[in-house]
């Protein structure tokens, strides 16, 4: 995919790329699409095809993965939230629709805790860490599950940004993501949830699933059938039919 318009933003000492689609007006509701532990941008092409027929999309490369500059220590899940919502600001984005998969679920839920006026709705995609499954190993295991059930074309993406992040930059992230309790945080979320899980996801689980849904104060779970976790990149025009419905739904005036 050849982006529009590919910018780094810096705030402070910490720097981060958004990327824009072709196509992408920059008018409508906008929306931030933010990715998970070792991977990029590329990933999220097809739902950001699918998502600029409606709005603006911002893919964001986290510091220290894809092209993004590495800093001199991985960023926390908190640290990598304020630089979100700097660039919200500094975008001058009105209220955009954050979405995240898997680690990145953890950084958009935390984004909508940290400046709750900034966003209107969070949508999570493959949200980690299942509770029952809080160790590098489990993570692993189910990771490598994951592989057998998706397409060449998404392993192939995926595996592409892994290799680019490298084994040690990776692994230093990982307690990061262990250590971020999204089912602590989803009990204090001001904003209306939108969970999405692929039906053969192994890493989100369905009774993971279930269970961020009942945490959160306003949460509806869709399941996409015949994905795994990466079900925005093989089943991007059903997510993205799903996060436009829930934007329109939340954007929606209230019945007088």
């Amino acid at each position: 995919m050849h982006w529009r318009t590919v910018e780094e933003f810096r705030h402070g000492d910490r720097s981060m790329l958004v990327k824009r689609p072709q196509g992408d007006s920059g008018t409508g509701q906008q929306f931030v699409l933010v990715h998970g532990i070792g991977v990029a941008s590329r990933y999220y092409t097809r739902l950001a095809r699918a998502l600029a027929l409606s709005g603006g999309v911002h893919v964001l490369e986290l510091a220290g993965f894809g092209g993004a500059p590495r800093p001199e220590r991985p960023l926390s899940v908190e640290e990598h939230a304020a630089l979100l919502n700097a660039y919200v600001v500094s975008a001058g984005l009105d209220q955009p629709v954050l979405v995240g998969h898997s680690m990145g679920v953890q950084i958009v839920v935390e984004a909508a805790l940290q400046e709750p006026g900034l966003h209107p709705s969070v949508v999570g995609i493959g949200g980690v860490v299942d509770p029952s499954a809080r160790t590098a190993l489990r993570q692993a295991t189910r990771l490598g599950l994951d592989t057998l059930r998706e397409t060449p074309l998404a392993n192939y993406a995926v595996l592409r940004d892994y290799a680019r992040t490298g084994p040690r930059w990776y692994l230093k992230n990982v307690p990061i993501m262990l250590g971020y309790r999204l089912e602590e945080a989803l009990p204090r979320l001001q904003v209306p949830l939108l969970l999405l899980r692929g039906a053969r996801d192994p890493i989100a689980t369905q009774p993971w699933a279930e269970q961020m849904q009942r945490l959160a104060p306003d949460a509806r779970l869709v399941t996409v059938p015949g994905a795994a976790h990466v079900a925005m990149y093989t089943h991007a025009r059903d997510v993205a039919e799903a996060i436009l419905a829930h934007a329109w739904v939340v954007a929606r005036p209230p019945s007088p």
